[in-house]
C-alpha cells in the first residue's frame, strides 16, 4: 500500500473517538463509519436474499424434479400392435387364429361365433395351453339388452375321484392319466354357439382350423418353448412323441417348423364339423368309448358316464357377478369357481381413489394401494370354491365386489404393510396354472365376448388320446388335498377339496366392462397372476386413461398374499421399488407376469385392440390385404412374405379385425400392423 498507515494504527488499549475513526477511514480512502454500516447492512441483505433465493430455488427444483425431470421414465412401447378400427376386432394369442375369427365376422357371424372359431384354432396353435381336452369360462355381453351371461365349461372331477386319491403320490395330480378331469371345452363351445351364436354354420366355424392343420401349420414360439421345456416328458411318452416330434429331425418341433403329424386330431375335428350334435359326438359316441378304453388301459378313472353326464352351465344375468363403478361403468364376470370376483374386488377397492401419477409420490401411492388391495382380494379367494359344493360361495363373491366391502378394505390400507393375518382369509396359496389362453372379441353391434380357456399346467397331463388326438388336461392338480401343504408350506383349503363332480377353483377372469359409451373385453393367461394382471391393465385403461396397448404394456406387480412377496417385472423403474421397500414391501424380480388380451370399443365406433407382447419374443409383422394383394409390413418398410398358412415365423400376439371403412388403422410408433379393408362385406 502506497500510503503510510503506521501512524494511524490503533493500539488495543486505545479508545478512539468517532472523529479519529473517520480520519482513519478517510486516510484509507474508505467510506465513513456511517457509510460502512449502510454498506454492511446492504451486503448482509444481499447475502440473505441470495441464500433465500438459492434455498427456495433448490426446493423448487427438487419439487419440480419430482414432477418432471426426476420422474423415472417408463419403458417405451413394446413391439405388440395397437390397432384402431371402426367396427369390430378379435384379439388372440396367435395371428392365424385372430384371422379366422375376423373371417367369421366378415361372413356375418357375431362375437360369439367369432370367439368359438378362434378358440378351436387356439386349441391347435397354442395346444400347450388350451384345447378340447380342457375347459373354459366365457362372459358374453349383449349390447341390446345391456346384460351379461356366462357359460361355465370348467372341468369336473370324475365320479371315482376321492379326497385322498393323491396322498403320498402328489405328482399323479400333475402328470399322467390319473391327473385328468372331465373336459368341458367342446360342450361349452357347442352350448355357446347354440344359445348365443349361430349366425353362420357350425361347419364354417370348425372348417378353417381343419384346413390350417391339413396344410401344415408353423410351430408357434409358445408351443416351441413348451416342447423344449418338457422335452423329456414328450420324448418318453409315446402318445406325445407321435404328435410333437418332427420325423425329419427326431427332435421336438422347433419354432417355425411345420407340424403335419396330428392326423387323428384332424379326423376328430372333421367329425365334429359335420356332426348333427357335436356334443354327442364327443361325449356319447364310439369315439368316447375309444377314449375311455385308453383311460382304463393307462390307469385313468374317467368313464363313459363321466363324459355322458357332463354339461356346460349357462348362467343367466341373475347369476353373473356385477360390480358397479362410480363413473357409471359396470363390470361383469363369472361366479366361482372362476377368479373373476377377486379381480373385480381389486377394481372396487381402488375405484373411488383419485390417483396422481404425475409425481414419484403419486406413482408410489398408486402401486402401494394396488398391492395392498390385491392382498385383501386374494385373502378372500381362499374361502371360495365351486358354488354347487361350497355354501355361500356366490354370496361371498357378491360381498367382496360390493361397495361396503370395498370401503372396509380401503379403510384398512395405510402407509405401510402389515402381517399376513391383517388381510383376513385362510392360508391356502393360489395354484399356479400356466396352461391358459385368452380371447377377446367385440363385434360391430357392440356385443362382447371374453373367454379364458385352459388345460391347467403347460402341456396339461402330458398324455394324449391315440384315437382322438386330444391332449388331456391335468386339472385335478387345481384341487387341494388334505395333509398336503402347498409349495410355501401352508395347509390346503377345505373349500377346494376333491369331490366327485366338483370343479376346482380357477384364477380365470374373463371380464366385460360396459357403459352407455363404451365396452371393454379383457382377460389374461398365466395362472394365479391372471387376477392382478387383468385388474392392473383394466385400471390403467379405465382410470388412468391409457390406451389399451399402453395399459397392457405397463410393468406389472403381483402379490397373492401367500407368499407375501410382490413379484415385479424387471422393467419397473427402480425408484418406485426402492420407495415401496421403505413402506415394508418385499420384492422378487421376474421377467414377465401374465399375458393380457383386450378389445375396447367407444361410443363413436372406434375400436382399439391389443394382444400382449409377453406371449412371445418374435418381431411382429402386420398383414394388410385387399382383393388383389397380401403383404407383410413393418413400420414403413415392406418385408418379404409368404401365404399366412405357410408362414414359417410369425408373431404370436396379433389381432385381426373387421373394418367398415376405407381408412387404415392408426398404430403407435412401435406398431407394424396394417388394416384389412373389405367394404363389400358391410
Amino acid at each position: 500500500m502506497d500510503a503510510d498507515i503506521s501512524p494511524l494504527l490503533l493500539n488495543d488499549a486505545e479508545n478512539p473517538s468517532p472523529t479519529r475513526v473517520d480520519e482513519i477511514l478517510n486516510r484509507l480512502n474508505l467510506p465513513s463509519r456511517k457509510s460502512a454500516i449502510v454498506t454492511g447492512a446492504g451486503v448482509g441483505c444481499i447475502l440473505t436474499l441470495t441464500f433465500t433465493t438459492v434455498l427456495f430455488a433448490t426446493l423448487y427444483y427438487n419439487a419440480a424434479n419430482l414432477v418432471s425431470t426426476k420422474l423415472p421414465k417408463w419403458a417405451p412401447p413394446y413391439h405388440s400392435l395397437l390397432g384402431e378400427y371402426s367396427a369390430a376386432a378379435v384379439a388372440a394369442d396367435n395371428e392365424l387364429c385372430s384371422e379366422i375369427g375376423r373371417d367369421i365376422l366378415i361372413q356375418g357371424g357375431n362375437a360369439v361365433d367369432a370367439a368359438v372359431a378362434t378358440t378351436f384354432c387356439i386349441g391347435v396353435m397354442d395346444t400347450q395351453s388350451s384345447g378340447l381336452g380342457g375347459g373354459h369360462f366365457m362372459t358374453i355381453f349383449n349390447a341390446t339388452t345391456r346384460k351379461c351371461h356366462v357359460v361355465d365349461a370348467r372341468e369336473v372331477a370324475p365320479a371315482a375321484a376321492t379326497e385322498n386319491m393323491y396322498k403320498d403320490r402328489w405328482n399323479k395330480s400333475k402328470f399322467g392319466w390319473e391327473a385328468v378331469a372331465v373336459p368341458g371345452e367342446l360342450h361349452g363351445l357347442w352350448t355357446e354357439y347354440t344359445h348365443f351364436g349361430g349366425q353362420v354354420s357350425w361347419e364354417s366355424i370348425v372348417r378353417p382350423t381343419i384346413r390350417l392343420m391339413e396344410e401344415g401349420y408353423p410351430t408357434s414360439h409358445a408351443l416351441a418353448h413348451a416342447l423344449e421345456q418338457y422335452k423329456s416328458q414328450v420324448l418318453n411318452e409315446p402318445t406325445m412323441r407321435q404328435h410333437f416330434v418332427n420325423p425329419a429331425t427326431g427332435a421336438v418341433y422347433k419354432l417355425g417348423e411345420q407340424i403335419k403329424t396330428r392326423t387323428n386330431f384332424i379326423n376328430t375335428l372333421r367329425g365334429l364339423a359335420t356332426a348333427a350334435d357335436p356334443a354327442a359326438f364327443f361325449y356319447r359316441s364310439n369315439l368316447t368309448r375309444q377314449m375311455v378304453d385308453e383311460f382304463k388301459r393307462n390307469g385313468g378313472i374317467l368313464t363313459m358316464d363321466d363324459f355322458a353326464n357332463y354339461r356346460a352351465i349357462v348362467r343367466a344375468d341373475a347369476d353373473v357377478i356385477y360390480t358397479q363403478l362410480e363413473d357409471g361403468r359396470t363390470v361383469c364376470g363369472p361366479p366361482p369357481p372362476s377368479g373373476a370376483a377377486v379381480t373385480q374386488a381389486i377394481l372396487s377397492i381402488l375405484d373411488p381413489i383419485v390417483f396422481n401419477t404425475s409425481t414419484i409420490s403419486g406413482n408410489v401411492g398408486f402401486l402401494h394401494r394396488f398391492i395392498e388391495a390385491s392382498k385383501f382380494a386374494y385373502a378372500a379367494r381362499s374361502s371360495m370354491g365351486d358354488m354347487a359344493f361350497v355354501k355361500n360361495a356366490t354370496e361371498l363373491a357378491r360381498n367382496i365386489t360390493s361397495k361396503w366391502w370395498a370401503q372396509l378394505a380401503r379403510s384398512k390400507i395405510s402407509w405401510g404393510t402389515h402381517p399376513d393375518d391383517y388381510y383376513g382369509g385362510g392360508y391356502q396359496a393360489v395354484p399356479n396354472d400356466h396352461g391358459t389362453t385368452h380371447i377377446s372379441v367385440v363385434d360391430k353391434h357392440g356385443n362382447a365376448v371374453s373367454i379364458t380357456s385352459t388345460i391347467n399346467l403347460i402341456l396339461g397331463a402330458t398324455v394324449m388320446s391315440e384315437s382322438s388326438g386330444v391332449l388331456w388336461n391335468d386339472q385335478m392338480d387345481d384341487f387341494s388335498s388334505p395333509g398336503h401343504p402347498n409349495y410355501f408350506g401352508f395347509p390346503p383349503s377345505p373349500t377346494n377339496f376333491i369331490r366327485p363332480g366338483k370343479k376346482p377353483m380357477s384364477s380365470a377372469s374373463p371380464l366385460v366392462v360396459f357403459s352407455d359409451k363404451e365396452v371393454l373385453s379383457i382377460g389374461a393367461a398365466g395362472g394365479s397372476t391372471i387376477i392382478s394382471g387383468v385388474a392392473g391393465a383394466a385400471l390403467h385403461a379405465l382410470r388412468l386413461h391409457a390406451n389399451i396397448k399402453r395399459a397392457i404394456d405397463f410393468p406389472r406387480m403381483h402379490n397373492q398374499l401367500k407368499p407375501n412377496v410382490t413379484e415385479v417385472e424387471r422393467n419397473m423403474p427402480k425408484a418406485y421399488i426402492d420407495a415401496l421397500r421403505e413402506r415394508g414391501h418385499t420384492f422378487k424380480t421376474v421377467d414377465t407376469i401374465t399375458v393380457v388380451t383386450a378389445v375396447q370399443k367407444f361410443a363413436n365406433g372406434t375400436v382399439l385392440a391389443n394382444s400382449d407382447w409377453r406371449k412371445g419374443t418374435e418381431t411382429p409383422r402386420g398383414r394388410a390385404n385387399d382383393s388383389s394383394t397380401r403383404r407383410f409390413v413393418n413400420s414403413a418398410k415392406k418385408r418379404r412374405f409368404v401365404n399366412s398358412v405357410k408362414c414359417q415365423r410369425f408373431v404370436n400376439s396379433m389381432i385381426r379385425q373387421l373394418d367398415d371403412s376405407s381408412t387404415q388403422p392408426k398404430c403407435d410408433d412401435s406398431s407394424t400392423q396394417s388394416n384389412v379393408n373389405d367394404s363389400s362385406t358391410q
